[in-house]
């Protein structure tokens, strides 16, 4: 899969951050991956998150790391001071690319999240360039050869969203299942679910557990197939872990999407329920 982020390096001249974070004139180079803002191609964007969390707390600092195609990473940190932000960035370990070190300054940073792109973009910078891209994650879905899924949940995950097959299937918790016929999704559904799969980080490994000490419990399972490769996931309700709880809030996105619909609309109500 190919994703498309743009890391800005502006060039231009500055002091260097100094004490712990300084490396050689320029940043410290061990990667948290608890902490920082982490891009891989072919694994996702991970901790998303604590770029929020940072724009909204509007103090202290956070790093971004880009790791580019070739594997070498490329270091960014942003600091809060003086209610502006000092941009520092480091890409000395880009075998392939211009070494440089580097500091600039700007007013703010902006996030802006539409249907085949997320930005964050640093705007009222100094210099030849008002803005600069800090982080930008593409996932528009018409750039990928091939997509599809299978979701399956609920209670013994008898509802089924397979858009592989043109399968949907409702669980009408009476012993009884109804099924739509010629099952599709509109393009704008997809795009939307890739979306959210992208900035989930599904192809980075997850911890989860299927055990669970609630009956009746609803579980999950779920195949996603791109470009010639597959990843399976599954878990239940009660795993309350970072990785279980940000998949549960993905298979609910996918569901709702499909709810909203009408094929999903034009099967029967729920007869039964589970106790």
């Amino acid at each position: 899969m190919t994703l498309t982020i743009l890391l800005a390096v502006t060039l231009l001249q500055g002091c260097f951050f100094t004490g712990k974070e300084a490396v050689n004139g320029g940043l410290r180079h061990e990667i948290n991956e608890q902490k920082d803002v982490v891009y891989s191609f072919g694994t996702g964007p991970l901790n998303l998150d604590r770029l929020d969390d940072f724009m909204e707390r509007k103090k202290g600092s956070q790093r971004i790391i880009l790791y580019t195609v070739e594997g070498d990473p490329i270091f960014t940190e942003v600091r809060y001071r003086d209610n502006k932000l000092v941009v520092a960035y480091d890409s000395t370990e880009d075998a392939f690319g211009p070494k440089d070190t580097g500091t600039y300054t700007c007013r703010a940073l902006e996030k802006s999240k539409g249907s085949t792109a997320l930005k964050y973009t640093l705007t009222g910078c100094e210099g030849e360039y008002p803005e600069a891209a800090l982080l930008w994650i593409n996932y528009e879905l018409s750039e990928q050869d091939d997509f599809g899924f299978v979701l399956k949940y609920g209670v013994n995950r008898k509802n089924e969203i397979n858009t592989l097959k043109g399968k949907l299937v409702k669980d009408l918790q009476d012993g009884t299942t109804a099924e739509a016929a010629e099952f599709r999704l509109p393009q704008a559904k997809l795009q939307s679910i890739y979306r959210e799969l992208v900035l989930a980080g599904y192809e980075q490994d997850k911890t989860l557990t299927e055990a669970c000490n609630i009956k009746p419990a609803v579980s999950y399972e779920l195949l996603v197939q791109m470009n010639g490769s597959e990843r399976k996931f599954a878990w239940s309700e009660c795993d309350q872990s970072a990785d279980g709880k940000g998949m549960t809030v993905l298979a609910q996105h996918m569901i709702s999407e499909v709810q909203e619909g009408e094929f999903y609309q034009a099967l029967p109500e729920t007869k039964g329920y589970y106790k």
